[in-house]
């Protein structure tokens, strides 16, 4: 016994005299690109096989002992890395930054801004932070952590999200995937239902705010969004993902990454399906997502092929609504008195007005068919209004030649196929489309009370099953027939389809002039045509419809013309037609503890509109323009750097600013001249190891801002003619100034505390006076329009924006993080006619009232021994933890809604109230 005692008493004094002498080494090896963490790289001992591998958050340990070492640090596709260090009484922590072996053709196109180099405001997202906050939301969602962007879901819709950045919409944020444009050509907007399932093969997304580092000559007046795929950097792997959300949503994810093989070939696959119903009534989705990326790395070239795309159909809430019909406690909150409610109250948050209930074939006339007699046992269908269906693959081609150490050549060609529309009525459906508490009161054999405030179809439907006949003097044949009578549809279900062909060249070069100076530039080529039309899908009952929209039909000689069927085109049918010819070109200095560019770009938008219906055929019209940027950066040392950048942009406007009205008539170049913007940041960055920070302050003057045109009605007091009115406003001005600061504070090994601060005051700045007014139907001159909008803040987009988080991983692998964001000073949207008193004086939108949202993500990643090469991920998001109720966007004196009003306050405000309470829970499965 007693030489048992003495033995564990000297091994354990051995060990601890061993353990003694050994000091910990640890680190974080990341991408020098992006600044994303590097997963797997071999971290050894030179001169020995003893070493380490890095884990998922990129971070190695290892346990030396005392003395002198070199450390090499490897990984597939990067340049080789290594550090001196010496090892004593203190525990050594290093970062390594591993460059690629080849810099590829999306760095130099996709312009990804650098830390400390690139004079530019920005904030990147990677992979772990998508993954963790993404909870199956569109990816705007995850960006309304970052400072100066509001980001909603508006009506709720799945892939329905819209961002804004300092105030400008996405229209004016440049968003590209792989460093390729991808704003619709011409309106500007990103329809993100098209990019679903893009997150399982997401490398990186940077937002960067105001004009951006971009070459391109890209309508970047908000910010860019750069989102990198994965690819030939990557190591090999193989996941599946399952998750669900609180309404029972299933997303199934699948992905594989080969990493460089021996042959120098890399492989990336991608596949996702959703299906299920969303948090507002009656919205569902179901949508496949396929990617495939094939890279082969030869000589001194990359050469990659990308396919992608996300065929889908979900139903939609189209329209906002009056606070009352959601909520009336919180109308009452907003002072809105009970008189003023409209007839249809207290729906709940995720009412939509766009759906109702149909019995087709299950009920019969009466004998003189003045009466429908009702089958109370007939079963309902949910019908919807408002479906969106769309599928927009993406293909490219690209080849990055690294022609010598000096020289970077890229070359890619890509095609964008658009297919599809949003489905609704022919005819719009106004507030008396909707069923009312009376409704039911009087007619309780026909509609229950669930029915109230969705769509009357019956009574469409019954219309259209009632034989009718003329058109003129006319009765038109059918193939089909009741009692000899004939079905006539006053009103039908359409799709408005908007199908595209698009076609691009991107060319770059990257030219070191000297170990201080970089040339780049190239040419940015587009062909684009879309093709748009409304196609009848549903006759409701009715076996044909009228449309006398077709100009080149004489309706007078042959009247059988204006019948139509499903599958036949309605009301207008064009193509717009959009060419784009860009050359860019930059220089880039660096040298000790500064670096600065200058970029010029050119463009020539070339626009043509054919309209069929209307006969008509336009010219092609070119428009010039151009952008000039400069910026600074300059470390003043190792933790701290200021930056500066400032530009002028000459942008021409969206193809729908220069036609009038339908038709495809050029409007005149008075009031279609280029959109001017001036904008300054100044910015400041520290880093160290615990602490990092950034504050900028931004400045930008728009000038000529295109609107959306100013409708009205109009009774010429001379001629006696009324009739529908249109004025295409000549251009607004607007000057939007502000402050950001984020940070991150690492408080501990393993807790974080991030927070972020935006305050700015986004304004318009203009009067116009004697707006000439047109009338729809014949493009005549009617009345003439003033308004004055000076001073009024720019809507929707909340000004104010406060947020923080924490961040714990009590233990390797597992994370509890939970954040709040606070909005603030958010102006309905509202027309700009609408923005004067009877006085002519200015009068300031209404403000929504402020509002927190709270989220919590945690999640957990483990192996399972001796199953080393097995992960295992499990997460579970909650958003809006607090079930809070907001108004998420609104609109100021909607003259749509029920009880309209235009007072500038809540009573007449249409909105959507946000998202309640949801929750997604996943397992993740990877295969290294």
């Amino acid at each position: 016994m007693k030489f048992r005692l003495l033995f564990f008493s000297l091994f354990f004094a051995c060990s601890f005299s061993v353990l003694a002498q050994k000091q910990t080494v640890s680190g974080l090896v990341k991408d020098s690109f992006l600044g994303e963490t590097v997963v797997g790289a071999n971290v050894l001992i030179k001169g020995t096989l003893t070493g380490a591998v890095t884990d998922i958050d990129g971070e190695f340990t290892l346990l030396l002992d005392k003395g002198n070492y070199t450390l090499e640090v490897s990984y597939v596709g990067y340049v080789s890395a290594s550090q001196d260090i010496v090892v004593a009484d203190k525990p050594v922590y290093l970062t390594f930054s591993l460059e690629t072996i080849i810099l590829d053709g999306v760095s130099i196109v996709g312009d990804v801004a650098r830390s400390r180099e690139t004079p530019v405001a920005f904030t990147t997202l990677l992979p772990t932070k998508i993954e963790e906050r993404l909870a199956g939301q569109d990816i705007p969602m995850l960006l309304n952590k970052t400072p100066g962007v509001y980001a909603t879901e508006q009506g709720g819709g799945d892939g329905d999200a819209r961002i804004t950045i300092r105030g400008f919409s996405q229209r004016n944020v440049a968003v590209m995937l792989d460093g390729i444009p991808v704003n619709d050509m011409e309106n500007g907007w990103v329809y993100w239902s098209n990019w679903f399932g893009l997150s399982a093969v997401t490398r990186s997304i940077q937002v960067q705010r105001g004009l951006g580092a971009s070459k391109l000559a890209l309508p970047s007046v908000g910010g860019t969004m750069n989102i990198l795929t994965k690819g030939i950097e990557n190591k090999r792997s193989l996941s599946i993902e399952q998750a669900v959300d609180a309404q029972g949503k299933l997303t199934t994810s699948l992905g594989y990454t080969s990493g460089q093989l021996k042959n120098g070939w890399s492989v990336t696959l991608a596949g996702a399906y959703k299906q299920g119903k969303g948090w507002v009534d009656e919205t569902d989705v179901k949508a496949w997502f396929f990617f495939a990326k094939v890279d082969k790395r030869w000589g001194d070239h990359i050469t990659s092929i990308t396919g992608f795309g996300a065929p889908q159909t979900h139903t939609q809430r189209y329209y906002k609504r009056s606070i009352a019909a959601y909520d009336t406690s919180y109308a009452k909150d907003r002072g809105i008195s009970s008189e003023d409610y409209p007839a249809i109250l207290n729906r709940g948050i995720g009412y939509s007005q766009h759906w109702g209930y149909l019995k087709r074939d299950a009920d019969q006339w009466n004998s003189d068919y003045s009466a429908r007699i009702y089958n109370p046992d007939a079963s309902r269908d949910v019908l919807n209004e408002k479906v969106n269906t769309y599928f927009k693959p993406q293909f490219s081609l690209r080849d990055s030649w690294n022609v010598n150490d000096r020289l970077m050549i890229s070359n890619t060609i890509y095609v964008s196929l658009g297919t599809g529309g949003g489905q609704g009525t022919r005819k719009s459906l106004y507030n008396y489309n909707l069923i009312t508490p009376e409704d039911v009161e009087y007619n309780p054999e026909k509609f229950s009370s669930d029915e109230i405030g969705q769509i009357n179809w019956q009574d469409i439907y019954d219309a259209n099953t009632k034989p009718s006949i003329v058109f003129g003097d006319t009765i038109y044949p059918t193939n089909k027939t009741y009692d000899d009578k004939l079905y006539y549809s006053t009103n039908y279900l359409v799709q408005s389809n908007n199908n595209h062909q698009w076609y691009g060249l991107l060319s770059t070069f990257s030219y070191q002039l000297s170990d201080q100076i970089d040339w780049s530039g190239g040419i940015d080529l587009r062909s684009y045509k879309a093709e748009h039309y409304m196609e009848i899908t549903d006759l409701m009952g009715g076996d044909y419809a009228i449309d006398t929209y077709d100009l080149r039909n004489d309706y007078d000689a042959n009247p059988q013309l204006a019948v139509k069927h499903v599958g036949d085109k309605v009301y207008y049918y064009d193509d717009g037609l959009v060419n784009w010819g860009g050359l860019f070109t930059q220089l880039e200095y660096k040298t000790g503890n500064i670096s600065t560019f200058v970029n010029v770009t050119g463009s020539v938008s070339g626009y043509k509109k054919i309209d069929y219906f209307g006969d008509q055929e336009s010219d092609w019209k070119y428009k010039p323009g151009f952008t000039v940027k400069t910026g600074a950066n300059y470390n003043l040392d190792e933790h701290s750097n200021v930056f500066f950048n400032l530009g002028y942009l000459s942008k021409t406007r969206d193809f729908r600013y220069y036609f009038q009205g339908y038709t495809a008539n050029f409007l005149p170049d008075s009031i279609t001249k280029n959109e001017k913007v001036k904008a300054f940041e100044l910015g400041y960055s520290f880093t160290s190891k615990s602490f990092s920070a950034n504050v900028n302050t931004y400045y930008t003057k728009w000038e000529n801002k295109p609107t959306t045109q100013v409708r009205g009605e109009y009774e010429d007091p001379n001629t006696g003619t009324t009739g529908k009115t249109y004025g295409d406003i000549p251009g607004m001005d607007a000057l939007h100034i502000g402050v950001e600061v984020d940070f991150m504070y690492k408080i501990s090994r393993n807790l974080d505390f991030q927070g972020l601060i935006s305050l700015g005051n986004w304004t318009w700045d203009k009067k116009i006076e004697n707006l000439q007014m047109y009338y729809t139907d014949n493009n005549q001159p009617a009345n003439t329009l003033s308004f004055d909008a000076t001073g009024i803040h720019v809507g929707d987009a909340a000004q104010t924006q406060f947020g923080a988080s924490l961040r714990y991983e009590p233990i390797k692998g597992l994370y509890i993080e939970g954040g709040g964001t606070y909005f603030n000073r958010y102006y309905s949207d509202f027309n700009p006619e609408d923005c004067t008193d009877e006085l002519g004086n200015p009068v300031e939108s209404w403000r929504i009232p402020s509002y927190a949202l709270i989220d919590f993500h945690t999640g957990y990643r483990f192996k399972i021994k001796p199953f080393d090469k097995l992960g295992f991920t499990i997460k579970f998001n909650m958003l809006n933890v607090l079930n809070t109720v907001y108004i998420s966007d609104a609109k100021n004196n909607d003259t749509y809604i029920q009880r309209n009003f235009s007072t500038f306050d809540a009573r007449s405000a249409s909105v959507f109230m946000g998202a309640p309470r949801r929750f997604v829970a996943s397992l993740k499965i990877v295969i290294l």
